[in-house]
C-alpha cells in the first residue's frame, strides 16, 4: 500500500510541475514549442498513470 500511495503522490507531483512549467513556457515572449509539447506530453502521461 504504502509503495502505491507514493506512486501516486509522485505522479501528482509531476503533472503539477509539467501544468506549472507549460503555463509558465506559454506566457513567455518567446515561445519554445517542443519544450512546451514536451511538458504536455509529460503531463498527460503521467495522468494516465494515475488514472
Amino acid at each position: 500500500m504504502i509503495p502505491t500511495l507514493l506512486f501516486q503522490i509522485a505522479l501528482i507531483i509531476i503533472i503539477a510541475r509539467s501544468v506549472y512549467e507549460l503555463i509558465q513556457r506559454l506566457n513567455a515572449p518567446s515561445k519554445m514549442w517542443f519544450e512546451i509539447l514536451f511538458q504536455a506530453s509529460v503531463a498527460i502521461v503521467a495522468l494516465k498513470f494515475l488514472l
